[in-house]
């Protein structure tokens, strides 16, 4: 029967997913196969095979994605694929060295090097260079990004950091064909680059070659808050344009046979020119099957030939699945393509493109929660104007102007790129209205998934808005999901040389933020600017926040005005609700003017001042009133979360210590947040003799200048017999807790 292989196509992604392994996903591959063999008897033994064949297929492919180097220092004949991407000071690619490939970084010395090295390092580029080889960094934080993982799905191993690239010790080799066409789309790219501006030349370079380096990284957050980042990528309808229009040309001077059997070679070509993207390659893919299909005069169901074209892609590269790409593009051309029978009934345009909007976003909502934790109440409404806008104006447009490069078309583009920016910017920054969930947990993705299926089997039975209210529904609880969570927890985050720690009471009762860290500024001569630098509010604390579904603080506590302790703020402000921030009387002056834009109300606190809040006591015991120090200034929590007594001590130094000592005499304490990164001037014997903490938590930079924690700091807590956990060595750390006590967990054990 005609769309039948999508059941072991599904069977064969869950196989893959849950070798990996995963037993949530094991459990939802052994209900689907019980479901089809209940229902769909038929379908029952191909699946099952498709699932066994490639859990197999993966563990195979698993085992031997292992490395023959070992880390140090080498000497690498590498081999440049692909161009390498330069950015400000820093360049990266992904290179061939022997048989296994590594992630070359690459800091620029000068800004002659820079152009020098844009000009010789192309495709086909052979170097032997010497450098280390250092294996890439784990995540750190719970929800982030994690690099080795990534690199390893890749098949990339190790991170090597050349010395020095030396061009006269590089050669040009004799390009393969997918090298000359990289070189071909790197032209490409760096013409448009050259002759658009540059807020029209990230546009049009996304738009044709599949590249976004040149987008600004606010442009691509406000598309992906809006769920129109698919816009900005190459997809089936770029290339379904791009076939109808070739045949229609070409079967005005060759038979259609000749023109099919062109597209079926052209189109593995331009999915190297276009980026190869997994959305360019599951169209390209699925669009040769359908040429194959009319080349031999038959036929084939879409659905078929999207099934086909995904156990293809996982034959090729099983790790693919984990990748968001494909994971959306997959998932809602399936949608899109069960949905046909559904939308070709309806005869508006403007209604059918709701509708198809619609499908997608439903489809789409439940991976995007797990990635991204928000989504845009306009996502729908600007999906009905953007897609017939993308796709009839502005990607004809670039198109046009890239080809002929005439100043009047690339003027017109670069207006109609202006205005699109705007609109986008209007509703992501100017009137944003953001649902922050959090990730979704097994049981709730597994609760959307369910929701999502019978809002289209309703929608089918003209029961759209039954359907909607399950989908609904999964959201309210989702929503409530923390408030009836009996557990609480303390996190101190990875912020590198910084300190920002997470608490959350029981229930959601309330929850709280000490400090925000921040990141440096060093000044940068222009050239070294990147497009995206890294930034602590940004990339660590606000995605935090986010994942766990927080949409207000009730109070974020900024012990001291040190940047390390407070240069976030900022971001956390621009990004969820902030009901007061509480901070030291001598930050106060600075905490107002940083306050003063967000309109959140700033209060200082003083020695033997606190508030209860679901039972517990948070207790202020420094500084005392009239302290204005830095430092020595800090504000220090004591509270009692899961059974223990932490001790926040912010950066005090030996001077706050002896007065905490002196005022309380019989303060003891089970944690210990040790004080200014562990540096040498705090956590003096007298004081750890006095509180006795059993553990501590020193937050501190990887290879900081500063050479913080000290040793001596190291050895006292030794002699103290504390446990010691470094969120330099053990990434944050995580206390989880209810009534009857917690336990600790770090990322990096």
């Amino acid at each position: 029967m005609k769309g039948q292989a999508v059941y072991p196509a599904a069977a064969a992604l869950f196989a893959v997913a849950a070798a990996s392994p995963s037993k949530t996903i094991c459990l939802l591959l052994a209900v689907y196969l019980l479901l089809l063999f209940i229902h769909r008897p038929r379908c029952f033994l191909p699946a099952l095979s498709a699932a066994l064949l490639f859990f197999v297929y993966f563990l195979i492919v698993d085992h031997h994605n292992k490395t023959s180097f070992a880390g140090g220092r080498h000497w690498l004949s590498v081999r440049f694929s692909a161009a390498p991407a330069i950015d400000g000071d820093r360049l990266q690619a992904a290179v061939q060295a022997g048989k296994e490939r590594v992630q070359l970084r690459y800091t620029i010395r000068t800004a002659a090097e820079k152009e020098t090295l844009r000009a010789h390092l192309m495709p086909g580029t052979v170097c032997r260079v010497s450098g280390t080889l250092e294996r890439p960094m784990p995540a750190s934080n719970p929800y982030a990004f994690d690099y080795r993982r990534y690199l390893r799905r890749h098949r990339i191993h190790w991170l090597f950091l050349p010395e020095a690239i030396d061009l006269s010790a590089c050669v040009r080799a004799r390009p393969t064909i997918i090298e000359r066409l990289e070189a071909i789309r790197e032209a490409g790219v760096r013409r448009i680059e050259d002759r658009f501006p540059s807020e029209a030349a990230g546009i049009a370079a996304a738009l044709i070659y599949g590249e976004r380096r040149s987008l600004d990284e606010e442009v691509i957050s406000d598309y992906q808050r809006l769920g129109l980042i698919h816009l900005l990528a190459i997809s089936g309808g770029h290339v379904t344009l791009l076939v109808s229009a070739v045949l229609a040309v070409a079967i005005r001077f060759v038979t259609r046979e000749a023109a099919v059997l062109a597209l079926f070679v052209l189109l593995p070509m331009y999915a190297v020119l276009a980026g190869a993207s997994p959305s360019v390659l599951r169209a390209c893919a699925t669009g040769m099957i359908v040429l194959a299909v009319q080349w031999k005069k038959g036929t084939i169901h879409p659905l078929d030939a999207l099934s086909w074209t995904a156990l293809a892609l996982l034959a090729f590269d099983p790790y693919i699945v984990w990748d968001v790409g494909f994971q959306l593009s997959f998932f809602v051309t399936f949608a899109l393509l069960a949905h046909v029978p559904v939308l070709a009934s309806v005869r508006s345009m403007l209604q059918n493109l709701f509708q198809t909007a619609l499908v997608a976003q439903l489809a789409a909502l439940p991976i995007l929660l797990y990635h991204f934790y928000e989504i845009s109440v306009w996502s729908i409404g600007l999906n009905v104007f953007f897609v017939p806008w993308y796709s009839f104006v502005l990607l004809p447009t670039a198109f046009l102007s890239a080809v002929f490069s005439l100043s009047p078309l690339i003027w017109l583009f670069s207006r109609l790129v202006e205005l699109t920016d705007a609109v986008v910017r209007f509703f992501s920054v100017d009137h944003s209205f953001l649902l922050v969930l959090g990730r979704p947990g097994p049981w709730c993705l597994a609760g959307y998934l369910t929701a999502i299926a019978a809002a289209f089997l309703d929608w089918e039975r003209s029961r759209l808005l039954r359907g909607l209210a399950a989908v609904a529904a999964a959201t309210v609880l989702q929503l409530a999901a923390p408030y009836v969570d009996r557990q609480g927890e303390v996190t101190v985050l990875d912020v590198g040389q910084g300190d920002c720690i997470y608490i959350e009471l029981p229930y959601r009762k309330a929850v709280y933020l000490i400090d925000t860290g921040g990141t440096p500024g060093w000044a940068k001569e222009p050239w070294r600017k990147r497009l995206r630098s890294f930034a602590v509010g940004r990339d660590v604390v606000v995605p935090f926040l986010k994942a766990q579904g927080v949409r207000t603080l009730d109070q974020l506590i900024l012990t001291h005005d040190d940047a390390d302790h407070i240069g976030a703020a900022p971001e956390v402000l621009k990004a969820v609700r902030v009901k007061k921030i509480v901070t030291s009387p001598g930050a106060l002056t600075t905490v107002k003017a940083m306050a003063r834009p967000f309109s959140v109300p700033v209060k200082t606190a003083v020695r033997g001042e606190g508030w209860t809040e679901g039972g517990v006591r948070f207790f202020v015991i420094h500084p005392e009133k009239g302290n204005n120090e830095d430092n020595n200034g800090s504000l220090v929590l004591l509270v009692r979360l899961g059974g223990l007594a932490w001790l926040f001590a912010a950066d005090i130094e030996k001077e706050a210590e002896e007065a905490l000592i002196r005022a309380y005499p019989t303060l003891r304490v089970d944690v210990l947040k040790v004080a200014h990164h562990g540096s040498k001037t705090s956590t003096t014997e007298p004081f750890l003799r006095a509180v006795k903490p059993r553990a501590a938590v020193i937050s501190v930079g990887r290879d900081n200048r500063y050479g913080h924690p000290s040793p001596e700091v190291l050895m006292r807590l030794k002699q103290q017999q504390a446990i010691v956990w470094r969120t330099d060595e053990n990434g944050a750390i995580r206390y989880l807790y209810d009534e009857n006590g917690g336990t600790f967990q770090v990322m990096k054990p």
